[in-house]
């Protein structure tokens, strides 16, 4: 499936859901960025978390922490779940993710293109 059809599928389910991302005022839609970019953070600090004891684990031979390869489903659907959270807000922003993806990796070709080898 491509990126515009999972985000698609993502919106319709969060409108199934009422989950909003249709919104009459900017007073609403603001509210609703506030709250996603809450639910993002959350997903971003539960990667962490996860990350931090792996790190524990490596770095401290008597902390019995996960390995990398225990939790890495863990992380990827944590990842998953900030996607969802970036689909969400740029949706209520009038993005296109896909499109809007595609332009920032062109920038950053021109920006970052003498680094490669």
């Amino acid at each position: 499936m491509e990126l515009a059809a999972l985000v698609e599928s993502q919106i319709a389910a969060d409108r199934r859901r009422g989950f909003p991302v249709d919104f009459d005022s900017e007073a609403g839609r603001l509210a609703q960025l506030e709250k996603d970019l809450i639910g993002l953070m959350g997903e971003v600090g539960e990667f962490a978390n996860v990350l931090k004891k792996v790190r524990l684990a490596v770095a401290h031979k008597d902390y019995r922490g996960p390995s990398l390869g225990e939790v890495a489903p863990d992380l990827r659907e944590e990842l998953a779940d900030v996607l969802i959270y970036l689909i969400r807000l740029s949706v209520i922003l009038g993005g296109n993710l896909e499109n809007d993806l595609i332009r920032k990796m062109r920038i950053n070709d021109g920006r970052y293109g003498p680094l490669e080898q």
